[in-house]
């Protein structure tokens, strides 16, 4: 059997990353989006592949230097639509025949598309679209700077920067996507036969993704419509509308969110995904699975007493979070299946529509990232993931949760690589609860030998979030600290999600309490578990909040030999007034951020600075708007005042997401051992 490669930062430019599926009306075929990176152009490519939902060769149907997604099946399953850059490098809808031939673009728009879906009839395709502001906007009217916008635009130039940004909301840019435009994302439908673009909605709101009625007649979609809304960051409620325009009437007007909605198949019901909680601490109150008629009416939460979020929230560095995955309805309408974030797996549950106790589907250890159904068959379709897998497309049966694996983008290069599965144990906290945690050990090649004890570094990993959970999903970051020798501790402490309501709530108020001491005793046990590692070889690291824990760790313990902060959090009182969060800080630290309050003093990592003596190395991006780099800032020029031993790397051009989706250079400096030597 030949020799397996180690995981090094360059094996990032191998992988290939499944971020969409899309069930055929018949549930016989499966459309996935698999992004792979070009390290000659040093961005990424998306192509749409085809696979039959019984078993076959998969089958590419796009190809070019483009990026395309976010498919969608027309009812008669003889073509998709699809968003592409083909053209221009803009994004645009295309139609492509699955009987063969070139795709046929269908709209000439300038801005952000999503949220694609046929009407029952296949006449029309609804989607959610915000323009770009006019190349005038940002320069002085008629001034050369204007006109030269106007005619770069005209001649397909990137125009130069605005000559001055006017903000007058209070949401007013988002990581990833920077500065936001004035306009709004509204519901839009494209009349195949005339091919006439129509926004069905208006004003100054955000519409999410609509959904058709089964008789075609309504649209339903997701939008927080409040005259303020900006100030009611949690709210958001589902609104009905006539397909041929209207007035959108409010279905959910309870205190709180709805979100995802998912049809019946008799048109009878909507199901989706919310909660009742305006006052909500920043994702710690359970998302439900609610049911509601079109007609009006009180909503009914079918999953009353499930002590878990109806979300996916694994932390991965495969791919960004995502939108909420609406509720999957049975072809019969008797059961709706559901995604959730469980004990470091993302399960699918079902639930009937009368409601009652969930029941898991699925069972091992895995992550679904996505799941279709379809009116024409039992199965789903589904994107699996684990330790090993960084991404399967498959087939699950719903009576018993089997997966069948139908394409697997990354067998070939995993059958050369040394990808180690982590250790999994729980540990007991004096408190009552416990923590799960995993150990990835070094590979073979690095495995310590028969009776050596307290030779080997280890790397503790701090999650992001903090409402997220670490667990069965691939991690490139993990497996090239563990092919470099490291022992990988990560684990989910007080503060995570999936372990119900109370053990997420118990940080509320009190950052860098009871997840501090967690993650304290899971290092004390990994010590005790394997005595190969040496305990002055200790290194902890972790991003956003991660990296709140650890600027709070070394400002607590001297216990690390080295830490790395990465898109950290210092100070909260600025992170909250400059960052791109819009709702209210209240519930989660106590106070608003102006106020001189001394929880903000207590819980910033900043408060402590002058107690980290542990060599810190500051990892930031420059267009982080989640995160401002201003936070790395703060405590790289604290640390330098004090003459502590402390370097900086920043990332030009780079989001909050850098480790998940930034400029593949980039992403592999950030891992790379010879960056710290390239000064």
């Amino acid at each position: 059997m030949p020799e397996r490669n180690p995981v090094t930062p360059e094996t990032l430019l191998e992988l290939q990353f499944i971020d969409a599926i899309a069930l055929s009306p018949d549930g016989s075929r499966v459309v996935y989006q698999v992004r792979s990176i070009d390290p000659e152009k040093d961005g990424y490519e998306s192509h749409l592949w085809l696979a039959p939902m019984r078993g076959g060769e998969p089958r590419r149907l796009t190809f070019g230097e483009h990026k395309n997604g976010s498919p969608a099946w027309s009812p008669d399953g003889k073509s998709i639509a699809f968003v592409s850059d083909r053209r221009d490098k803009k994004a645009q809808i295309y139609r492509l025949s699955l009987e063969g031939g070139e795709a046929e673009r269908l709209t000439d728009l300038d801005g952000a598309i999503g949220g694609l879906s046929w009407s029952p009839d296949g006449s029309k395709l609804s989607f959610t679209y915000r323009a770009n502001d006019p190349p005038e906007t940002g320069h002085l009217p008629n001034s050369i700077a204007a006109k030269n916008a106007i005619e770069a635009k005209a001649d397909k130039k990137d125009p130069k920067p605005p000559t001055f940004r006017h903000l007058t909301r209070l949401h007013y840019k988002e990581d990833g996507q920077g500065f936001l435009p004035k306009s709004r994302f509204q519901v839009h439908v494209f009349d195949i036969a005339s091919r006439e673009t129509r926004a069905l909605t208006s004003g100054e709101w955000d519409h999410g993704t609509p959904q058709w009625s089964p008789d075609g007649k309504s649209l339903v979609f997701p939008a927080n419509r409040l005259p303020d809304a900006d100030y009611h960051a949690v709210v958001c409620d589902l609104w009905i509308i006539p397909s041929s325009g209207g007035e959108p009437r409010n279905l959910t007007p309870e205190p709180g969110m709805a979100l995802a909605p998912a049809w019946s198949p008799d048109g009878s019901q909507i199901a989706y995904l919310g909660n009742t909680d305006e006052t909500d601490a920043w994702g710690v109150k359970n998302v439900h699975v609610w049911i509601v008629s079109p007609q009006g009416g009180p909503a009914r939460d079918l999953t009353p007493d499930f002590d878990r979020t109806a979300l996916d929230l694994m932390g991965t560095d495969l791919r960004d979070f995502h939108e909420p995955g609406a509720p999957v309805w049975s072809p019969d309408g008797a059961t709706i299946y559901f995604s959730a974030s469980d004990e470091g797996s993302t399960h699918l549950f079902a639930v009937p529509p009368k409601g009652g106790a969930p029941r898991r589907v699925t069972s091992g250890t895995l992550a679904l990232f996505a799941v279709q159904g379809s009116k024409g068959a039992k199965d789903l379709a589904v994107i699996r993931c684990d330790h090993t897998d960084a991404g399967t497309v498959g087939r699950l049966d719903p009576a018993t949760g089997a997966v069948s694996p139908l394409a697997r983008p990354t067998a070939k290069l995993f059958d050369t690589l040394e990808v180690g599965a982590p250790e999994e144990f729980w540990v007991e906290m004096p408190e009552g609860h416990k923590v799960q945690c995993w150990m990835l050990k070094p590979p073979k090649s690095g495995a310590p030998r028969a009776g050596q004890k307290g030779t080997h570094p280890m790397v503790l990993e701090i999650h992001g979030g903090p409402r997220i959970q670490y667990g069965a999903c691939f991690f490139h970051e993990f497996q090239v600290l563990a092919s470099a020798g490291f022992y990988v501790l990560f684990s989910n402490p007080r503060g995570a999600q999936g372990y119900g309501e109370a053990f997420t709530r118990a940080i509320v108020l009190n950052w860098g309490g009871p997840d501090y001491e967690d993650l304290m005793r899971v290092v004390d046990e990994a010590l005790r578990r394997y005595p190969e590692i040496d305990p002055e070889r200790l290194g902890v690291t972790g991003g956003s909040y991660g990296g709140y824990m650890t600027n709070w760790i070394v400002g607590h313990t001297d216990r690390f030999r080295a830490a790395a902060t990465q898109r950290s959090v210092v100070d909260l009182k600025t992170l909250l007034l400059a960052g791109d969060f819009a709702d209210d800080a209240v519930p989660e630290f106590g106070d608003q951020p102006w106020r001189d309050s001394p929880d903000y003093r207590r819980m910033s990592p900043i408060t402590y600075v002058e107690n980290i003596k542990t060599p810190l190395l500051i990892l930031h991006s420059h267009e982080d708007h989640r995160c401002p780099v201003e936070e790395a800032e703060q405590l790289y020029t604290s640390l330098k005042l004090l003459r502590r031993d402390v370097e900086m790397v920043l990332f030009p051009g780079e989001s909050h997401g850098l480790s998940r989706g930034g400029t593949p250079s980039r992403r592999l400096a950030r891992l790379h051992p010879a960056m710290a030597k390239a000064k």
